[in-house]
C-alpha cells in the first residue's frame, strides 16, 4: 500500500476524477480528535461522489442520506491498494483527522426465483 499526499491545488480535480471511480463503494468515516477521541461518524453507507469547495474551503463527502462536510482542511492524504485508492486521510485546522474508507459492497447470491426460472 503506497501513501501520497494530493497538494491543494489539485483537490478539486483530483476529487472530481475520483469520484466516478470510487461512485457506489461503501464508506465508512472514522473522526479522531483530542476532546473525543476516535468515534465512527458514518458506516456503510454508499458514496455519492467527494468534492472540495474552493469558495468555502470545505471538503464534502456525499451520499443518498448525507453529506458530511469537513471544514478548513490543511493535508489530504490518499492510500493506494491493489484495487485503487481504499482511503482518504484529511486533517483539519482544529486539529481533527478524519479517515474515509472504501469497500465493495457485499454481492448477493443469485435468488432462488432466478435459479427455477
Amino acid at each position: 500500500m503506497q501513501t501520497i499526499e494530493i497538494t491543494r491545488d489539485n483537490w478539486q480535480s483530483f476529487f472530481d476524477q475520483v469520484s466516478r471511480a470510487l461512485r457506489g463503494k461503501l464508506i465508512q468515516i472514522e473522526v479522531d480528535s483530542l476532546e473525543l477521541g476516535a468515534q465512527i461518524e458514518v458506516d456503510k453507507l454508499s458514496l455519492n461522489g467527494l468534492t472540495y469547495d474552493v469558495k468555502d474551503d470545505a471538503f464534502i463527502v456525499s451520499t443518498d442520506e448525507i453529506e458530511h462536510v469537513i471544514r478548513s482542511p490543511q493535508q489530504i492524504f490518499a492510500a493506494d491498494g491493489s484495487d485503487g485508492i481504499n482511503s482518504l486521510k484529511v486533517h483539519s485546522a482544529d486539529g481533527t483527522e478524519q479517515i474515509i474508507n472504501f469497500s465493495e459492497p457485499l454481492a448477493l447470491p443469485p435468488s432462488n426465483q432466478e435459479e427455477s426460472a
